[in-house]
């Protein structure tokens, strides 16, 4: 996508104090355990398995922290410590310079690459379908004309849909936003009625669906895949550099492939590498 991540500015509206006084209360991964390394602090997220969740000791789990920890190991001069907090802290958190680096399934944007900078390479391949009800008929984006769907404003996935909008003037899907819901509160508003659709990262969904005892929704085929990076601080080059090359080692020794085998129970990475789409007018010849 060549537009800004946000529209909108003013959404995340939590001040660099606040930010800074939420971190006393997130789940860490611990203090720094190499002799004269830099601790470079991380945040990611806590809801989205199998992504990022918090363990039931409250500790930072999932693809996003075992490849973190992965790369901690190739590192000799830096030391992470891992933080779960909700998506708006985290990108306030980032912006204070509370954190170093937020891992977060972020994608990466013209208006990002202004603030931040990322790794050479991404480090996983996402895809996503529609959340729908079974009976609703609808099987892909040219289904949504006319319908609603739920998006976070604060996301990527928002300016997808409204570039969607945009390009398809007669057939425009209602969006209807809220910051900061969980994915489990978005299929349960599906189920619900409260809104015909919603975005669904694959996995997400078969993690949490019979979790939350919902029985009436489904996904449709792939509309978007996504490549998710880290976003880091400006000022960090040398650490930008160091990741770098160490998110190369474990992409090439294989590592990361078979992260996402653990973890979604097949490589994603390798599969969808060449298949990679930000249009949703355009359905992806991908698995779900």
């Amino acid at each position: 996508m060549k537009k800004a991540f946000l529209k909108k500015t003013g959404v995340v509206l939590l001040s660099a104090a606040a930010a800074i006084s939420l971190l006393a209360g997130c789940g860490s991964s611990g203090s720094s355990s190499k002799s004269g390394a830099k601790v470079i602090k991380v945040a990611t997220g806590q809801a989205n398995a199998p992504y990022f969740y918090a363990d039931d000791d409250g500790k930072p789990a999932g693809y996003d922290v075992d490849v973190l920890k992965a790369i901690d190991e190739k590192l000799d001069d830096y030391d992470f410590d891992i933080q779960n907090m909700d998506f708006s802290t985290c990108i306030v958190s980032l912006d204070s310079g509370a954190v170093d680096m937020v891992s977060h399934e972020l994608v990466k944007s013209e208006e990002r690459e202004k603030k931040y900078i990322f790794p050479d390479k991404s480090y996983c391949m996402t895809p996503l379908s529609l959340c729908v009800k079974k009976d609703s008929g609808i099987t892909n984006m040219a289904d949504m004309a006319g319908k609603s769907i739920h998006i976070d404003p604060t996301c990527f996935e928002y300016t997808a849909l409204t570039d969607y909008n945009e390009s398809h003037p007669d057939a425009t899907v209602n969006l209807i936003t809220t910051a900061d819901v969980t994915a489990a509160d978005e299929y349960k508003g599906v189920s619900t009625g409260s809104w015909d659709a919603c975005l669904a990262y694959n996995l997400i969904y078969k993690d949490t669906i019979d979790k939350i005892g919902i029985t009436d929704t489904t996904l449709t085929d792939t509309v978007l895949v996504e490549q998710m990076y880290q976003m880091i601080r400006p000022e960090l080059t040398d650490f930008r550099d160091a990741f770098s090359k160490a998110l190369d080692e474990i992409i090439e020794d294989g590592t990361l492939s078979k992260l996402n085998e653990q973890w979604f129970g097949e490589d994603y990475y390798s599969e969808l590498a060449s298949k990679t789409s930000y249009d949703l007018s355009v359905t992806q010849d991908v698995a779900k």
